[in-house]
């Protein structure tokens, strides 16, 4: 949680950086008075230069003024927070809610107070609260996906998750925890499925669909192998056993795989795809291009498919052709890998067909995409 730690303390700084989120003088009898607004700048200075002790002076003699104001209870409570001051913070930031039920960010802070006091119901209560008062609020949102994690409920987790990355897609954190809620709930759905038949072809599929997921393809291999000895018909367990088998390397193995899915499956594009690029890749064009010309006809249309048949393409010597479904790899959002690749056959195509601009500028553009992908590259380390 130490993550969690130090983003709450980036949060006690924003909501306290003087024009923050703080909405002084929130429904409040009486406007507070110029003396009072005077220390809860003062205090929000001191939290910004990261002076707790300051700030909490500040807000002491805030809340001494003004003892009805809940934003000086919530600036008390944010500032005893920072100073890991739990029981003190829980009061002053219950007296902020008491208050004021509706101000922006008290409920958060009080869960967040109270989930560090490891009371999991209350903080996730007040999080639900503050969701309410705020349903777009990233950090509320996955406040409430981190104590409901921490309480053992994965699957509330996921719901306030899910919503918050929608929010903001490229939060790290919150992709971080969001993908721990999923994680954590496919395995309470795994364990009650293997309750239900320990031996069944299913457990052994997700068991197997674990393992390749978490990097471990020999463990998939043998869980795979042992869903179709009891689901043989299944063509989609011959092609995870196909892919894992492709991970380590087993082609001879993959091969076989993908064979017997398109016996169960003829025009099955993705097991002729990777018939086709494994033949290719292993200097069997003669073998390959048939296959993939099948799966482009699956409307297998992508890149890859387009990249592997204009490179079997070129081995069997058939360069114009080649030269056309390399150019149509480059037109669907190929990887960088396979740009890079593409630009490589196209160079070499080029210069078999005698067209010396076309090579030139493919020999551009290999450059361009190697020094992208360099190590030194500031730019794309930053990507």
């Amino acid at each position: 949680m130490r993550r969690a730690y130090l983003r709450l303390a980036c949060l006690l700084v924003s909501v306290l950086t003087v024009g923050s989120r703080m909405p002084l003088a929130a429904q409040s009898d009486a406007a507070p008075s110029a003396e009072v607004m005077r220390l809860l700048q003062l205090g929000s200075e001191a939290m910004h230069r990261g002076n707790a002790v300051e700030a909490e002076g500040y807000f002491k003699q805030a809340v001494t003024a003004a003892p009805e104001f809940a934003d000086a209870y919530l600036g008390l409570g944010l500032t005893q927070v920072r100073q890991a001051k739990l029981d003190d913070a829980e009061k002053s930031l219950q007296e902020a809610v008491r208050l004021n039920p509706q101000l922006p960010g008290a409920h958060m802070f009080l869960g967040i107070t109270e989930y560090q006091m490891n009371k999991f119901q209350l903080a996730a209560k007040d999080l639900d609260t503050e969701v309410a008062l705020q349903p777009n609020n990233v950090e509320a949102l996955s406040w409430l996906g981190i104590i409901e994690l921490g309480s053992g409920r994965p699957d509330k987790a996921a719901s306030a998750l899910d919503h918050a990355a929608e929010l903001s897609p490229k939060d790290a954190n919150v992709r971080y925890y969001q993908a721990r809620a999923h994680s954590l709930v496919a395995q309470q759905a795994y364990q009650a499925l293997s309750s239900i038949d320990p031996d069944s072809w299913l457990v052994h599929r997700a068991l197997g669909e674990s393992y390749a997921e978490s990097g471990q393809p020999e463990k998939a291999i043998e869980e795979f192998e042992a869903a179709i000895k009891k689901q043989p018909n299944n063509s989609d367990l011959y092609e995870a056993l196909g892919e894992a088998d492709q991970k380590m390397s087993r082609f001879d193995d993959a091969i076989k795989a993908y064979s017997q899915q398109v016996k169960l499956n003829p025009h099955n594009g993705i097991a002729l795809y990777n018939l086709g690029k494994i033949q290719v890749e292993r200097g069997n064009p003669e073998d390959g291009v048939p296959l993939l010309r099948q799966a482009i006809e699956a409307h297998v249309n992508s890149a890859p498919a387009y990249f592997y048949l204009g490179t079997g393409l070129a081995a069997m010597g058939k360069n114009e052709e080649a030269a056309d479904w390399l150019q149509k790899a480059l037109l669907n959002h190929p990887s960088d890998f396979i740009a890079q690749s593409d630009y490589y056959q196209l160079l070499r195509v080029y210069q078999k067909l005698g067209r010396k601009e076309d090579a030139e500028r493919a020999a551009e553009e290999l450059k361009r995409l190697k020094a992208k992908a360099s190590p030194g590259n500031t730019q794309s380390n930053l990507q």
